[in-house]
């Protein structure tokens, strides 16, 4: 058996920044799991980047389940939503070739109303994918709306963009539900 059954593959948010791996919702959700995740998560990745990296990175290594979320750092240099797509498309492609089932993170929303739209959009996009696909989808969303006043949770960032231990935490729980069923 592969070292690791699950990989999570992202940007600065499977990363942890600006804490570290020790403080991401990878490592949250791998002890509460018992189950080791490797963190593959690098600052600053797009989907192009991610899928560069994808072999080495995932592939080679074998696991059951992949993690992927991005598409804040595709959305901040402009890059276009059929461009994100099929660089999203191609990562899971990769993935199921490799036997490795993609779990699909759909990114929390940013702080900046004119970059949440673009994410809004890819975000819309990633969840008829994933239905159309049959992937489970992880809501890395959800945790960061203060559901009573319907707005975002100040307390889950750090700077508008990135999680604050709170929003990690809220991850975690996000994907311990999604990763507990894919694991049974």
């Amino acid at each position: 058996m592969p070292p690791y059954r699950v990989i999570a593959l992202g940007d600065s948010l499977t990363y942890g920044y600006p804490f570290g791996k020790n403080m991401s919702w990878v490592e949250y959700a791998s002890k509460e799991l018992k189950t080791p995740i490797l963190n593959q998560g690098v600052n600053g990745n797009t989907f192009r980047e991610m899928l560069r990296r994808l072999t080495i990175d995932v592939l080679d290594l074998k696991p059951e389940l992949c993690v992927l979320l991005g598409g804040a750092n595709d959305v901040y240099q402009g890059v276009s939503q059929d461009l994100m797509r099929s660089n999203f498309t191609k990562i899971t492609e990769l993935l199921e070739e490799g036997k490795i089932r993609p779990l699909v993170g759909l990114p929390p929303p940013v702080e900046d109303e004119v970059f949440e739209k673009e994410l809004a959009k890819f975000r819309r996009w990633l969840k008829s994918f994933a239905k159309e696909k049959r992937f489970s989808t992880i809501d890395f969303y959800g945790p960061f709306i203060d559901t009573k006043k319907k707005k975002l949770n100040a307390a889950c960032y750090e700077d508008g963009v990135h999680p604050s231990s709170k929003g990690y935490q809220g991850m975690a729980k996000a994907a311990i539900k999604v990763l507990q069923e894919a694991l049974e």
